[in-house]
């Protein structure tokens, strides 16, 4: 038996939300996760997801029957380090549980909240009709470089007249990282690199995902299947993780709408003929991905003739040929703010949209220049 009877976690004296509860009860009586699933009318990986963080909590108790645990820790207290001593025929001797005091890092904590919140706010968001017809030899893959949401460009500090704060950002839309200028309360990048913001974190957050409900749901009217892919950047590591995980949990009912997991800086996504990578192009070099990619990638690598990787971090639109790997990194739709500024650079505003087709590879492309609809 690899699992905990949900008889025995429902009955283990820890913390559980009322949709826990009505998720293991409904598992117990119909038999597993995915008769449960099908009779509450909602997905299993919502089902999977809640008793999972579950057993987490009997494990930190000192309760996993299926791994020899049975003791439960005192209130308030969790399983440091659990010793256990084996007879010949498997069945236990003696065994140690040390207990101490919760001890958990912030982010632990954070994602502790999520989990817990993740069984209310799971699918939010109901199918909607799919487009009557699409050409399925085609994929539109819209390209949003370093978009810097939250930053304060101010015309005034710098050479040039072009502003930029939150409800620019928000009127204008594979975001190739650092969509968000700051990654934190503190106002500095995740290397803590202090920034000029425009508002404060929470409310840059909330703006940036109604930007995103707004561009997938009219991207649905559109496209059989929609595709969202957040790369990590070096000003916001940690929020772009944040958005995708928010992304994931809103859309969950949607089975049009897929979020790529973003635990890596590396991303990459599989369709027909065409190889996609994505980096945001921080403190590597083309031909370091490319060997990465070979190395990690290598029936996917061989599977694909078409070959490409996605990048920004570098604020201005270059492309250049690796080996069998096209590279590109993609422009920014934001003014400069003033420490770029006054430094020098600067460059062309705009976002591109590319159409490829399944077997061909790269078929066409639009690019908007934002002076040019100013």
């Amino acid at each position: 038996m690899d699992k905990i009877d949900p008889r025995t976690l429902l009955e283990l004296d820890i913390p559980k939300t009322d949709r826990q509860i009505e998720y293991l009860k409904a598992v117990i009586e119909y038999g597993s996760n995915s008769k449960a699933a099908e009779k509450l009318g909602i997905n299993r990986r919502s089902i999977d997801r809640s008793i999972k963080l579950v057993e987490h909590k009997a494990a930190l108790a000192g309760v996993a029957p299926h791994r020899d645990l049975t003791r439960q820790t005192a209130e308030g207290f969790e399983a440091k380090r659990i010793s256990t001593a084996y007879k010949e025929d498997g069945s236990v001797a003696l065994q140690w549980v040390i207990q101490e005091p919760h001890k958990r890092d912030m982010r632990a904590k954070i994602q502790a909240l999520l989990d817990g919140l993740a069984d209310d706010i799971t699918g939010l968001k109901k199918p909607s009709k799919p487009p009557k017809e699409v050409d399925e030899d085609y994929c539109a893959m819209y390209l949003i470089g370093d978009h810097h949401f939250g930053m304060l460009a101010d015309s005034d500090t710098k050479l040039d007249d072009d502003d930029w704060d939150v409800k620019i950002a928000s009127k204008i839309l594979v975001n190739v990282g650092d969509f968000f200028h700051a990654d934190s309360s503190a106002n500095t990048t995740t290397a803590g690199t202090p920034v000029d913001v425009d508002t404060r974190i929470g409310k840059t957050f909330k703006l940036a995902g109604r930007l995103f409900q707004i561009l997938i749901d009219k991207m649905l009217e559109t496209h059989q299947e929609v595709v969202v892919i957040n790369v990590r950047g070096n000003h916001d590591s940690d929020m772009a993780c944040h958005l995708s995980s928010c992304l994931e949990l809103l859309y969950d009912r949607e089975p049009r709408v897929d979020v790529l997991k973003n635990y890596s800086k590396f991303l990459h996504w599989e369709w027909e003929n065409n190889l996609f990578v994505y980096h945001h192009g921080d403190r590597i070099k083309h031909e370091q991905i490319l060997q990465a990619v070979i190395t990690n990638l290598d029936e996917e690598w061989s599977k694909c003739k078409n070959r490409y990787c996605h990048l920004g971090h570098i604020h201005h639109h270059m492309s250049r040929e690796v080996g069998s790997m096209q590279f590109s990194h993609w422009g920014s739709l934001t003014a400069t703010d003033q420490w770029h500024s006054d430094s020098g650079y600067g460059a062309e505003r705009s976002m591109t949209a590319i159409v490829y087709h399944k077997q061909y590879g790269e078929d066409s492309r639009v690019k908007i220049n934002v002076d040019a609809v100013k």
